[in-house]
This record gives C-alpha cells, sequence and structure tokens, in this order.
C-alpha cells in the first residue's frame, strides 16, 4: 500500500471492518497518539529481524520517546535474556533501558518464583531461559548437547537418564530439538507432581522470502502430544505478560498501544490486556491477513484483528515532532 491511498485512521465514514489503514499524514497521527500514553513494541519484525535493525525503527522508537511516550519492549525470544535483549537493542540505537524489557522468559521465571518453586529445572530452549530462572534462584539441569544421540532402538529408553531432584519441565524456542529431549520431557511429564511451563506457543518466523523455522509452539505441541498435557505459557498473547505493569499502575489499559507483526500473539496479546493495536506488515502477518481475520467465521478470530495497520513502523517517522532525542 503507498502512503498515497492510506486512509485517515480516525475518519471513522471510511470503514475496512475492525482493520482499519493508518492515516500517515501530521494531522491524524498527532490526534492518534494523543490517546496515547504508552506504546508497547515487539522486538523481531517490528524493530528488527534477527539481528538486523530495521530501518527507521530505532529512529521511530526514539522519536516517540522524544514525545513524552512511556516505550517498552515486549518479546516472546527466550534465547537471551532480558540483559541480552537489552543489550542488543541498545547496541541498534534503541533508546531503552533493561527495565523496560519484558520477555517471556523472565516471565516464565517470576511464574516459578510466585509458586515457590524449588526443585530443579528440565530446560528445553536457550541459555535465556537458564539465566533468567537463576536469577530468581531456581537451579536448571545443564542444557542437553546440540548432538543428536539416537534412541536405541533394541534396548529402548535406556540412554534417558531422569534426575529425581527434577520438579518441572520448561520449553522454549529451541534450535536443537531432538527426538531425546521429547522423551526425556515426556518422561518427567508423565510424574503430575512435574510442572509444564512454557515462553510461548509461536509456531514458527521467517528467516527469508518463503522460509520459516519453526518456534517454541512446535516443541511444545511435540511434548503436549506425547505426555497429554497442558503447559502454563507465559508469554503473549497470555496477559500475565505485562501484569506487574498493570499492578504497579504504570499503564492504562485504554491509553496503551500494542505494537506487533503477528496477529495470533501481538494482536491477541493487546485484545487480551484492553490495549489499542497496530499491525505492522514488516514481520509475520500482512494487512491480507487482518482482512481475512476480520471476515473470517470462527466466532474468536475477531480478538486478532487489529485496530489499525501500516506497512512498517518507520512509516509512521515523517509525521512526527520529535527526531533527534537524546537519552537522559
Amino acid at each position: 500500500f503507498t502512503l498515497l491511498t492510506m486512509n485517515l485512521a480516525l475518519n471513522r465514514s471510511i470503514q475496512k471492518g475492525g482493520c482499519q489503514l493508518l492515516g500517515l499524514n501530521k494531522h491524524s497521527v498527532y490526534q492518534w497518539l494523543k490517546t496515547i500514553d504508552t506504546i508497547i513494541f515487539d522486538g523481531d519484525g517490528v524493530l528488527w529481524s534477527h539481528d538486523r535493525p530495521l530501518k527507521g525503527a530505532a529512529e521511530t522508537f526514539n522519536a516517540l520517546r522524544g514525545m513524552g511516550k512511556n516505550a517498552y519492549i515486549c518479546t516472546n525470544n527466550s534465547t537471551q535474556s532480558v540483559a541480552g535483549i537489552s543489550r542488543k537493542a541498545q547496541g541498534m540505537g534503541l533508546l531503552v533501558s533493561s527495565k523496560e524489557i519484558l520477555s517471556s522468559g523472565q516471565a516464565l521465571a517470576k511464574f516459578m518464583k510466585e509458586r515457590k518453586f524449588k526443585r530443579k529445572a528440565y530446560v528445553i530452549g536457550g541459555q535465556g531461559i537458564v539465566d533468567e530462572l537463576k536469577l530468581v534462584g531456581i537451579e536448571s539441569l545443564p542444557l542437553d548437547p546440540p548432538t543428536l544421540t539416537k534412541l536405541s532402538r533394541s534396548k529402548p529408553g535406556e540412554e534417558i537418564i531422569l534426575d529425581p531432584h527434577v520438579g518441572a519441565v520448561v520449553v522454549g524456542m529451541d534450535k536443537d530439538f531432538n527426538a531425546n529431549k521429547l522423551a526425556k520431557a515426556a518422561s518427567y511429564l508423565k510424574d503430575p507432581e512435574v510442572m509444564f511451563v512454557a515462553t510461548n506457543r509461536d509456531r514458527s518466523f521467517p528467516v527469508a522470502p518463503g522460509r520459516v523455522i519453526p518456534g517454541a509452539g512446535i516443541m511444545v505441541a511435540a511434548i503436549q502430544a506425547t505426555c497429554l498435557r497442558a503447559p502454563f505459557s507465559c508469554g503473549k498473547p497470555n496477559p500475565y505478560l505485562c501484569i506487574d505493569l498493570r499492578r504497579q499502575g504504570h499503564i492504562q489499559a485504554e491509553r496503551t498501544l500494542m505494537v506487533g507483526d503477528t496477529m495470533y500473539t501481538d494482536v491477541k496479546f493487546g485484545y487480551n490486556c484492553g490495549f489499542q493495536t497496530l499491525l505492522v506488515g514488516s514481520g509475520v502477518s500482512s494487512y491480507k491477513d487482518a482482512l481475512e481475520a476480520q471476515d473470517s467465521k470462527d466466532p474468536f478470530m475477531y480478538q486478532q484483528v487489529p485496530d489499525l495497520f501500516v506497512p512498517k513502523l518507520s512509516d509512521i517517522l515523517p509525521f512526527l515532532p520529535s527526531r533527534n532525542v537524546h537519552f537522559y
């Protein structure tokens, strides 16, 4: 969509069902932003793509902060700790502190701490989960090596060594997920006293045009199908991820905007929290996806329909008054 074909966001006489194209002019952007105090940004697909910053995203983020907006980065990616995500964001020029990072790994650690978990955790996922658990005093088993050890056909199960002190199976994105990890996780979860906790249920991530890699949701689904138990998922779209911000009065739901690229996580998270929602087309979901969702016969699909859409975050940058911002 070109800028010239975009409708005014606040012109209610122009309707696209539940989702409207954000009008890209100074007046409409200014009027829209007057209704917002806090903006929560997804990371991958909105501000960066894997390890590459998206063009103009940092400048837009910083300009919005310069207007006095509270800003947070909220990610389901658990491969890095909050400290690691903070370093990554700051290295891309984003003016954000570690206290303004909300991660599914951190939420998972908080969830287990709140339940006074005292045993060991078996982690399928990255070092980021282990680091977050350690920060709240929870011990994890060493991560399994990435090398694939075949399950024995002659004596199945003998290579599955279980630690009797494990009280939780914790699952996140694991690029080295294999049959051994699946078998070990399912074996632990045969004990109903062992907790099953997931960082998120993201199905996949685009890595190049026409190419995707499986997300944490695939690992979680495989384990769930094997052990016939469902996990508690701490990341988006679960509003648990921002429960502290709401409890402490840092945000007002009706004056908070969720900016994301994935409808079934980011937009639904915004819906579940009562936030305004903006979908950007620089990641997983497209404007076409939003239109299909609002026409869907699925009675719950409306929860994934964003309020507004822009092709990329930086499209609003030319209409913001603050472009040169210094963190203080």
